[in-house]
C-alpha cells in the first residue's frame, strides 16, 4: 500500500532548520510506518538573495541567540569565527546540491542527511561553498567519495536542486522551516516557522483524527 508523505521544506542555511532537526527527526521516528518522508530545500540564499556573511553579520548574531535560547542547539566556535570574518558567500545552492546527490543515492538517509550539513555548517564551521568540505562525513552514509564528487559538477544536480526550490515556492512556503502532510490527495500545512515537536505531533494526531 502507498503511503502517505510528510515533506519537509528546509534550507541548509537557515538556523532555525538547523534548531528543528531533532524535532523532525523525532517526528520521522514516530511516523515512519504510516508516512514517507521527503525533504526539500527551499532556495533561501539564492538568486538575488545570495550575499556576504558581512551583509546581514549583525542580524544573524541575534537570530542565532534566539535559535539556541528556544531550541537548544549551539553554534560552534568555527562557525562563528566565519560570522566574524564575513567573506563567505550566504549560497543555498552548494550544500542543496550535496542533499541532492544524497536524495538520489540514499534517498531513506536524505533527512538524516540534511541534519548533517546542518550540524557540519553551524558546529564545524565547514566551508558549504565547496565539495570537499562534505567528504568527511560520507562515510557515515556510506557514499562513495568519487562519485559524489562527480554528481556534485554533474549539472543535472543543479537542476534537481533548482527543481526543489520550485516545488517549496509551489507548495506556497514563505518561511523555513515548513512541514507539509499530504493525505488521500490533500495537503496540509502542519507548521511554518519553527515549533516544538509536541506541537507539530498534534498537528499530525489532529490530520488524522479528521481525516480518519
Amino acid at each position: 500500500m502507498t503511503k502517505d508523505t510528510i515533506y519537509y521544506v528546509y534550507d541548509p542555511l537557515c538556523s532555525w532548520c538547523y534548531g528543528f532537526s531533532p524535532v523532525i527527526k523525532k517526528i520521522k521516528s514516530a511516523y515512519k510506518d504510516q508516512f514517507d518522508f521527503q525533504v526539500i530545500s527551499g532556495g533561501m540564499q539564492s538568486g538575488e538573495r545570495k550575499q556576504p556573511v558581512s551583509a546581514i553579520r549583525d542580524y544573524l548574531k541575534g537570530a542565532y541567540k534566539n535559535v539556541t535560547e528556544r531550541t537548544g542547539v549551539e553554534f560552534g566556535e568555527k562557525f562563528m569565527d566565519v560570522l566574524e570574518d564575513g567573506i563567505r558567500m550566504l549560497d543555498s545552492i552548494p550544500p542543496s546540491i550535496a542533499l541532492s546527490i544524497v536524495k538520489d543515492l540514499k534517498p531513506e538517509e536524505a533527512l538524516s542527511f540534511a541534519a548533517t550539513i546542518q550540524e557540519a555548517i553551524y558546529f564545524d564551521g565547514i566551508d558549504w561553498n565547496t565539495v570537499e568540505a562534505y567528504i568527511p562525513y560520507l562515510k557515515a552514509y556510506d557514499i562513495d567519495t568519487d562519485e559524489f564528487k562527480r554528481n556534485f559538477e554533474d549539472p543535472i544536480y543543479k537542476e534537481k536542486t533548482l527543481e526543489d526550490f520550485k516545488l517549496a515556492a509551489n507548495f506556497g512556503v514563505t518561511g523555513f522551516p515548513s512541514v507539509i502532510l499530504k493525505k488521500d490527495e490533500k495537503y496540509y500545512l502542519l507548521a511554518q516557522g519553527y515549533v516544538p515537536f509536541e506541537q507539530l505531533d498534534a498537528a499530525v494526531e489532529q490530520v488524522l483524527t479528521t481525516q480518519a
